[in-house]
């Protein structure tokens, strides 16, 4: 079994589990579809959208505190969105609750240009930016069983 926790960018790698009828390896490619900006990656799965969509359907996902179909759901929509250039990847940020901050920060996708902490301990807010197309967000940082981020366009 392939595992993407490195979230890969070997889109035939990605394309061969999203595609195998195995519930770990379609959540795993899909988790690491989610995490994808390089057109070159994208490109290839996008096209493929009709053989995901068909190959994934009906496939129980199971999730104990979130459901797994969750994250097919928004890779499905990343690649369709990509497909159709529809605009910057970062649109997709408010739809998804597990695009942390840092690690987009760490990836180059945006910049952090600010934390704001309730009682000074824990995370409240972040501003951020996108490093491609300039739009701003504020982040809310949450938990219950896992960590998760609300994405807010600002004006």
């Amino acid at each position: 079994m392939t595992t993407h926790a490195a979230a890969t960018t070997d889109a035939a790698s990605l394309l061969q589990d999203i595609t195998s009828g195995n519930a770990q390896r379609i959540w795993s490619s899909a988790c690491a579809i989610n995490q994808l900006r390089d057109a070159k990656a994208l490109d290839p799965l996008a096209a493929a959208l009709p053989e995901i969509r068909e190959k994934t359907r009906g496939v129980a996902l199971g999730g104990a505190f979130f459901p797994n179909e969750v994250h097919l759901n928004v890779a499905l929509h990343r690649l369709d969105y990509h497909r159709r250039r529809a605009g910057c990847l970062c649109r997709l940020y408010p739809e998804h609750l597990f695009y942390e901050p840092a690690k987009e920060a760490a990836n180059g996708h945006v910049s952090i240009e600010g934390v704001t902490y309730i009682d000074g301990k824990w995370v409240e807010a972040y501003a951020c930016t996108c490093r491609t197309c300039g739009t701003r967000f504020r982040v809310e940082e949450g938990e219950s069983h896992y960590l998760w981020w609300s994405w807010k366009i600002v004006a």
